[in-house]
C-alpha cells in the first residue's frame, strides 16, 4: 500500500511544530533553575547531611555589613556572591564579607545566559578576580544572574573549574519566615535570602536571617556555607 506523503502546506505545519516544541524546550532548560541539561546545576546537597547552605545575592549592597554582623553573633555560615563592579565601588562592605566563603555572579548582574561566549568568559573571569582580590583562594561557584544559564554558560564555567548553583528555597526579607516554610526546608537545601533593592533598612533581611537560623537549628539544622555542605566542614 503506498502511504500518502505529506503536501507541502501540512510539511510546513509539522516543522513549525517541530521548531515550536525544540524552542520550548530550549527555553525551559534555560530559565527552569532546576533544568540540567545543558550541563550540571547543584541545586541541592547531600540528603543525608543536617545541614542547609545559606546563600547571599548580588553582594555587597546596603545590608552586606548588618548581615555579616548578625552571621557573626549567630555563629553561622553563609556563602555570598558576588558582583564585580559592586564589590569594587563599596569597599567597606566588601571587607565584610571577607571572613564568609565568597561565589560570583558575574560583573553585573545582567543575565549571562544567551550572551555570546567571548563575553561570559570575560564575565565571570574579572569577576573571580575581583573576588580573589577580597581573598586569597580559589573560588569554587557560580550563581547565575536570574537563574539563568545555557550551554555556554555551563560550559565556560566547567572549563574555569566553577560549579554552577542555582538555590532549593527562597526566604525573602519582609515576608514571614513562617512554620510551613521552615518544615519544607530539607537537610541539603540551598536557601537563598536575596537582597530587595524595595526594603528601607537593612532590618528586614537581617530579621529574615535570624528566623531562619533560629527555625533551622530548632529542626536540627545547621547554617553552613556552600563548601562545607557540598564537600564537607
Amino acid at each position: 500500500m503506498k502511504i500518502p506523503l505529506p503536501s507541502g502546506r501540512t510539511s510546513a505545519l509539522l516543522s513549525l511544530a517541530a521548531g515550536a516544541t525544540i524552542a520550548a524546550a530550549a527555553s525551559y532548560e534555560v530559565f527552569c533553575p532546576r533544568a540540567t541539561l545543558f550541563g550540571r546545576v547543584v541545586t541541592h546537597g547531600p540528603r543525608n547531611r543536617h545541614a542547609v547552605a545559606i546563600l547571599f545575592d548580588r553582594s555587597p549592597n546596603p545590608s552586606t555589613e548588618d548581615v555579616c554582623r548578625r552571621l557573626h553573633e549567630l555563629g553561622a555560615s553563609a556563602t555570598f556572591f558576588l558582583e564585580g563592579n559592586r564589590a569594587r565601588r563599596h569597599q567597606t562592605a566588601s571587607r565584610a564579607m571577607k571572613s564568609f566563603e565568597i561565589g560570583i555572579h558575574g560583573m553585573h548582574y545582567r543575565p549571562l545566559a544567551l550572551r555570546s561566549e567571548k563575553t561570559v568568559r570575560k564575565e565571570i573571569q574579572q569577576a573571580c578576580l575581583a573576588a580573589r582580590e577580597l581573598q586569597d583562594r580559589r573560588i569554587s561557584f557560580l550563581l547565575p544572574p536570574h537563574g539563568w544559564k545555557d550551554l555556554r554558560l555551563t560550559s565556560v564555567a566547567r572549563e574555569l573549574g566553577l560549579t554552577v548553583v542555582n538555590p532549593s528555597c527562597t526566604i525573602r526579607p519582609g515576608e514571614a519566615v513562617t512554620e510551613g516554610l521552615l518544615d519544607r526546608i530539607r537537610p541539603g537545601h540551598l536557601c537563598l535570602v536575596p537582597w530587595r533593592a524595595d526594603l528601607p533598612s537593612s532590618v528586614p533581611v537581617v530579621n529574615a536571617l535570624t528566623d531562619l537560623v533560629t527555625g533551622l537549628r530548632a529542626r536540627g539544622l545547621a547554617p553552613w556555607g556552600l563548601s562545607a555542605l557540598l564537600v564537607g566542614p
